[in-house]
């Protein structure tokens, strides 16, 4: 039973993030989502997914980012994560709360 409780869990998971990343598209951006994209993209010019949503209804006090990149690979998720919080560093004082997704392979995003 805890076998099929956790397929679900992950099957959920991956619905959930088909749902919220398959339409990534950045003409729909804020200006600050921009702004930290733009970082991102800077900072990650090989990365193959870079994708900031505003999840404060658009005041901007807390953001989803997720960011794809060949870079990641066989990297702890923490110093994933450690490398994303650094290159937005200037931007953090700002933010209330922030969610960091990385990795290495999109599908992990984009498919269901």
């Amino acid at each position: 039973m805890n076998r099929v409780r956790l397929s679900n869990l992950l099957t959920s998971q991956k619905t959930l993030n088909f749902l919220r990343y398959a339409n990534v598209n950045t003409s729909s951006q804020t200006k600050d989502e921009k702004k930290l994209s733009d970082i991102l993209k800077s900072r990650f010019p090989n990365a193959r997914l870079v994708d900031v949503k505003d999840t404060s209804s658009g005041c901007g006090a807390s953001y989803e980012i997720v960011v794809v990149a060949d870079e990641f690979a066989k990297m702890r998720t923490v110093n994933q994560h450690r490398l994303v919080s650094d290159a937005i560093s200037k931007q953090l004082p700002n933010i209330h709360a922030i969610r960091i997704f990385t990795g290495t392979n999109e599908k992990e995003f984009l498919d269901s």
